[in-house]
């Protein structure tokens, strides 16, 4: 590798204690050749089963039979000012960072799909790889599997080649139900995440590969061993005189928040791999509740540490008796893909029409509590403790929350929800909310829906974002190549 141009701080960071954590925001992790306008870091955040809408394949429910008719993820209106829908709720601190796109298609779904609308397997597949798919095994074993590598595999290699760290990628996963990790590395290679905090800290603090995870004879030297964070005190306090009074503040604020970390983590007491319940309870389920925010914790510390270039954060399709309206339908099978099936029966025809109240607080507290996950990772990212240029590390960033799902009780990959955080280095212009719908164009209110617009041309514009000259992404199904229009 050439020699950096500061070689006094790469002496500092490499001498600093036991582990050598690379601080950021100091020139040695952050004075990469990275150009203006170009993102230095990409975050997914995937929940599983669906976000909750009025969704069809080729138009949206009006709420005159058994549909509920609603579209509870999607703004008030598109345009220069983003107001958020209902289920954004918990990021109204960071509206003026986002970007919501509405009528982008999974076209790998739909048209792979013998129904052409998507399905648990076709749709899991291809929401983060865009690719051809193909079945593996037969019967009752039989699921599907990518043709190619998801969006953040993709960045991960290009990432690490400009700026490389220690992990190319860091993966974490709030355990449940689900139908399999939508991430890939390659073709027909899928990949998990780490659901245990305990090990996550330990592997990516102390530099255990992430794939393998620690040995035992690792584990029992970690319980020998110092705290992690002491030691990089002790290297710090020989190199206090090397590095600016900005940057000590930096160093400061960092290693109290992994401080914090640990201690929580040591006060936690988990299962061994946090599993979750068999059954659906109304009792308080304190494993994701706990899970979900230490996950978020370790993501933005692997970041302020120049750790990673890439993170993702895997949310199972969960019910959330935690919060405050609690579980108040009978979900059958005790998973949140339940609370989607009831949209189409809780309309004023439907089955279930009386529990429409109760339908309604039970979906909304579920996927907000999803969504607070997102506003604590951007809260961390866009932390002013932590300066990046004449911003925060979330405006260098480019964050994508998404699902398989527009609409999980008829399985609908059209309109799959698309969520973007931070300006990716001042390339996107965010705070704004574009609808593709080529119907809404002459009748806003119309419940018509056309689209040319898919996931392939998203990706696409991502990879652009990070500086990639790339005109298509994954397989043939788009109607078109190219961009997203109007993002930049």
């Amino acid at each position: 590798m050439k020699a950096l141009k500061h070689m006094g701080r790469r002496a500092f960071l490499h001498g600093a204690g036991t582990v050598a954590i690379g601080l950021p925001l100091l020139e040695y992790t952050h004075g990469h050749a990275f150009a203006a306008g170009v993102a230095k870091r990409f975050l997914t955040v995937f929940s599983h089963g669906g976000t909750i809408s009025n969704q069809g394949t080729r138009g949206k429910h009006d709420g005159r039979g058994s549909n509920q008719g609603n579209d509870w993820w999607r703004p008030a209106d598109p345009g220069e000012s983003l107001v958020l829908g209902p289920i954004h709720e918990p990021l109204a601190a960071f509206r003026d960072k986002l970007l919501v796109l509405e009528s982008v298609d999974n076209r790998a779904a739909t048209g792979q799909d013998r129904y052409g609308r998507g399905g648990h397997g076709i749709a899991n597949v291809t929401a983060l790889t865009a690719a051809d798919m193909t079945t593996i095994g037969s019967g009752d074993d039989a699921s599907e599997t990518a043709l190619g590598p998801s969006i953040d595999h993709v960045l991960a290699e290009r990432l690490a080649a400009l700026s490389p760290v220690r992990f190319d990628r860091i993966h974490l996963n709030v355990r449940g139900h689900q139908y399999g990790s939508p991430y890939f590395r390659a073709a027909r290679e899928r990949v998990s995440g780490e659901s245990d905090p305990r090990i996550a800290f330990d592997t990516i603090f102390a530099g255990v590969t992430p794939d393998t995870g620690p040995s035992p004879e690792f584990l029992r030297q970690q319980a020998r061993r110092r705290s992690v964070v002491d030691g990089v005190m002790e290297g710090f306090a020989r190199f206090r005189n090397v590095v600016s009074t900005r940057d000590l503040h930096v160093i400061d604020a960092h290693l109290e928040h992994l401080r914090a970390l640990e201690r929580e983590l040591a006060d936690v007491d988990l299962p061994a791999m946090c599993l979750p319940p068999d059954a659906p309870s109304t009792s308080r389920d304190t494993s994701q509740e706990i899970i979900g925010p230490l996950h978020v914790r370790i993501i933005v510390a692997a970041l302020r540490c120049g750790l990673t270039n890439v993170a993702n954060l895997e949310i199972a399709d969960i019910l959330t008796p935690w919060t405050e309206a609690g579980l108040r339908m009978d979900s059958g099978f005790g998973i949140g893909h339940s609370l989607g099936h009831y949209a189409r029966e809780v309309g004023p025809t439907g089955e279930n029409a009386g529990q429409l109240d109760d339908w309604l607080a039970e979906m909304l507290d579920n996927r907000r509590w999803r969504m607070s996950l997102v506003a604590q990772l951007l809260a961390g990212l866009d932390d002013p403790a932590f300066p990046e240029g004449d911003g925060t590390m979330l405006d260098n960033s480019l964050m994508l929350y998404t699902s398989e799902f527009s609409e999980p009780s008829g399985h609908i990959s059209f309109n799959q929800p698309v969520l973007l955080a931070g300006s990716a280095g001042g390339y996107f212009r965010t705070g704004r909310h574009l609808d593709y719908n080529r119907a809404a164009a002459a009748d806003p209110d119309t419940l018509s829906y056309d689209s040319e617009q898919s996931i392939h041309n998203l990706f696409t514009s991502i990879l652009q974002a990070f500086g990639g000259t790339d005109e298509r992404f994954g397989s043939a199904h788009a109607p078109r190549t190219g961009s997203l229009p109007g993002l930049v």
